[in-house]
């Protein structure tokens, strides 16, 4: 069984697929384009250069380098008052502080260990609802694997297959968002990207499927091979949910398990396991 609880760091894939890097390249000028025709309400953080990415304690593939040297983050407005003109932001932030353990002054170890622990994920935005998104990194091949939202408790959503994908997902919806703005924008108007973020992003209209979880206890003795070494050597009462058939998003409750857990991402993260955890 692939373990993804350990922290090994692998050395990252020299060279990425040539189509891989050549789509995160595409989506990286799609974002650039939008930024350039939002009036200031669309803002991109500067690349990150690769001296930076390789002090990361995650390998960074060559797909993702193309993307991150070109695009750091993406900064939207998403309110804007009609008294005073105070804004709020949402950002998305490729080099996000809860990489490194602390967000504010404050410690958020708690949350890379929900995630999985470090070396196994990349934290890349966290938003006003509470919501923790990031991408699965298998420690081991040095992949970047799908793309993952948390809350505090036991349920989770898989977003995208890829932060490419998902990163491209977002550039639709403000491509959406824009169309019904216009550049500047009122205070009324900005709303648009507010219920993108809030209702609609990062899903839009897309279906999401709920996917139930089994126990590994159960799945030991099943028929389909990667689910049953998926199991092994994990204790009874985790929980796992098979991803793999689902080309959406993926919505699973891990309600069995208790009030937390701690996460693990197996078969490229297409298993998805919720192991017993207090939190501590």
């Amino acid at each position: 069984m692939t373990d993804q609880t350990t922290t090994t760091t692998a050395t990252a894939p020299a060279v990425g697929t040539a189509s891989a890097t050549a789509t995160a390249s595409a989506t990286a000028a799609r974002l650039h384009r939008l930024a350039e025709a939002s009036g200031g309400l669309v803002a991109l953080d500067p690349g990150i250069d690769d001296a930076r990415m390789d002090a990361w304690p995650v390998p960074v593939p060559e797909e993702v380098r193309a993307l991150l040297r070109s695009v750091g983050g993406v900064r939207v407005t998403v309110s804007r008052s009609a008294v005073n003109g105070h804004e709020s932001h949402e950002h998305v932030d490729l080099d996000h502080a809860y990489n490194r353990g602390r967000y504010a002054n404050a410690d958020v170890s708690w949350y890379q260990e929900h995630a999985g622990g470090v070396g196994t994920h990349w934290f890349v935005h966290t938003d006003h609802g509470d919501g923790h998104t990031y991408v699965d990194v298998d420690p081991r091949t040095g992949a970047w694997g799908p793309v993952f939202r948390f809350w505090d408790a036991a349920d989770t959503d898989r977003m995208a297959p890829s932060l490419t994908a998902w990163l491209d997902h977002l550039a639709d919806c403000l491509e959406q968002a824009l169309a019904a703005t216009g550049t500047g924008g009122t205070a009324a108007d900005v709303g648009a990207f507010g219920r993108r973020f809030g209702d609609l992003w990062p899903d839009g209209d897309r279906r999401t499927t709920s996917v139930e979880d089994v126990t590994a206890a159960r799945l030991r003795t099943s028929g389909d091979d990667v689910l049953r070494a998926a199991a092994e050597g994990l204790p009874d009462d985790a929980r796992l949910a098979d991803l793999r058939s689902v080309t959406g998003r993926a919505a699973v409750d891990f309600w069995a398990i208790g009030a937390t857990c701690r996460y693990a991402r197996l078969a490229g993260g297409g298993v998805l396991v919720a192991l017993p955890w207090d939190g501590e």
